[in-house]
């Protein structure tokens, strides 16, 4: 199960002498009091800007951790005049008492001597170092309550819940969704690959998918840095109730990414580090590029990954903006994931002065966000930055990427996926791709995946794989209008670019020369050698002047 928010509080040595105290020490208080009032309330559901006199009690059922068939009201409730709510009658050896199973000795509540004293309860949390009570809210609805101690985050547990052992008083942790239910295949297959590379490259031609793919692995990643990292929940289990739901992805959280655009003007001075005037005289200082940046902001985190997204990649001249960091994509060279520096090399930076005091660090050097940092010397690049890159196989006008750096790459093929298309039009691939079709089932849709089947079997064959068409540009056909928009504005201009210089295998594409032809085919040569071609408009035409003509096309 998911978990949504996660609600804790606290047990400090007032609370857990009233919640534990016996005998004659039983008279006096024994509520929980709660003052982080807008994240309570916010977790119950309610309005957190709720005036404190409309406050209302707050009642959940929430089932035990460990023990899931144990379930039992808890009620939060307001102490106006203190503008803060409690959990009232929380000691156990009152026969009155509220206090939910799940706080109780045998539900996971540690098994402690009674305190004699508030002074008393200090020493046996200290003991335990800290002791917290928690509810679990999951998507569905359902709540669960448990309790855990110490200062630490347990082994196994997500690193989104490392509040609750912070010594804040009281809170909320808003968990990501983490689903990769969502993702398109192409997102998968780039998360798959950065368990065995730092550095991914996703390459193909347009409208296949690469843009939004790399976009939905940034958004999955960005979730357990900004909103909260994704939680499963297992109530079985009282000693690990919470694990990572980003266990299918291979960069651990939180991350941190970042996005940069390669162009000829581009260079090592934008990526790596360069010189700029600082405004003071006509003294230069060190200004971090995007990839220097995200390793010193993550080697100052101290904990996680980043990735750096490259978008066409190939549109920069790379040995040049990467120069001798060429090198740290392979991570052989830097940082050890235990932290080990043998093997490592350590990171020169020519244009980088070491301090004028003498001490083992750089100048400062400004980052992007406007302070600065003094590097340690030697410094060594983090071991778990990423690299995200993507290609589009069909622009010539750049080169490609040399041998060295391709080969720093783990390469993944983003061609045209047509049981994808297929399956996300409703249709059959089988049916729409068959050499005969009916026509109550040649419906636009069917035509959509038909017609991209047959142009990209005829591309790949006189042109190579590289000049497909991307999937994308049927993604949303719905109607015939759709499919005739599509082909005018999309679709035919990118095959007469491709085939611009072979007039004779376009027309052989198009089947102008077939003398079975239906009548006003909208495709014909307009000279008398045939190597000048008439491609009229398909908006103009009839929905069903537009099913003829692309049942001839792609089945003749």
């Amino acid at each position: 199960m998911k978990v949504e928010r996660i609600w804790w509080r606290d047990i400090g040595p007032e609370d857990f002498f009233a919640m534990e105290r016996s005998g004659r020490t039983l008279r006096g208080r024994t509520a929980v009091e709660i003052a982080q009032v807008p994240a309570l309330l916010e977790f119950i559901g309610v309005d957190r800007n709720l005036p404190h006199d409309k406050w209302q009690d707050a009642r959940i059922v929430p089932r035990v951790i460990g023990a899931p068939e144990v379930e039992a009201a808890l009620v939060f409730r307001p102490a106006r005049r203190h503008h803060v709510y409690e959990l009232h009658s929380q000691n156990r050896h009152d026969e009155r008492h509220e206090r939910h199973p799940a706080w109780l000795p045998g539900h996971g509540w540690p098994d402690l001597r009674t305190p004699q004293s508030v002074d008393d309860a200090k020493t046996i949390l200290a003991d335990i170092g800290g002791l917290h009570v928690y509810v679990a809210r999951t998507q569905s609805g359902a709540y669960f309550a448990g309790s855990t101690t110490g200062t630490e985050l347990p082994e196994g547990w997500p690193s989104s819940c490392e509040p609750l052992f912070t010594g804040v008083d009281s809170g909320v942790i808003t968990v990501g969704s983490g689903s990769l239910q969502n993702l398109t295949p192409l997102a998968r297959k780039i998360l798959e690959a950065f368990r065995d590379r730092k550095s991914v490259l996703v390459y193909g031609p347009p409208a296949t998918g690469k843009t939004h793919a790399v976009a939905q692995v940034r958004q999955i990643l960005d979730e357990a840095w900004t909103a909260g990292e994704a939680i499963d929940i297992d109530p079985q289990r009282a000693d690990l109730p919470f694990t990572s739901g980003f266990e299918s992805s291979p960069i651990a959280p939180p991350v941190i990414t970042d996005w940069v655009t390669f162009h000829q003007e581009y260079g090592y001075e934008d990526f790596i580090v360069g010189l700029r005037p600082t405004g003071e005289g006509i003294r230069l200082a060190p200004f971090a590029g995007r990839l220097l940046d995200l390793a010193i902001r993550l080697d100052r985190q101290g904990k996680g990954s980043s990735l750096l997204v490259i978008d066409e990649i190939n549109r920069g001249n790379v040995p040049k903006i990467l120069g001798d960091f060429m090198t740290y994509m392979d991570d052989s060279y830097r940082v050890a994931p235990d932290g080990d520096t043998r093997s490592a090399i350590p990171v020169n930076l020519p244009k980088v002065q070491r301090s004028p005091t003498g001490d083992p660090v750089t100048e400062p050097i400004w980052l992007i966000s406007g302070d600065s940092y003094m590097l340690p010397q030697p410094w060594f690049f983090p071991h778990d930055l990423h690299i995200l890159a993507t290609m589009n196989s069909v622009d010539r006008a750049v080169a490609p990427l040399d041998s060295a750096i391709g080969r720093r790459f783990e390469r993944i093929d983003a061609y045209a996926d047509l049981d994808f298309l297929a399956q996300h039009l409703g249709v059959s691939l089988e049916v729409a791709t068959s050499p005969d079709v009916d026509a109550e089932h040649w419906t636009p849709q069917a035509a959509a995946v038909a017609l991209l089947a047959y142009l990209n079997d005829e591309i790949t064959e006189r042109l190579g794989q590289d000049y497909e068409l991307g999937h994308l540009y049927f993604w949303k056909i719905a109607t015939w209008a759709d499919l005739k928009r599509v082909w005018d504005h999309d679709v035919w201009p990118q095959i007469r670019d491709r085939f611009g210089a072979r007039p004779d295998q376009l027309a052989d594409l198009l089947r102008v020369n077939s003398r079975h032809a239906p009548a006003d085919y909208p495709f014909r040569t307009r000279t008398l050698t045939g190597r000048a071609l008439a491609v009229d408009p398909l908006m103009g035409r009839s929905d069903e002047d537009a099913a003829i003509t692309f049942d001839f096309l792609v089945r003749g």
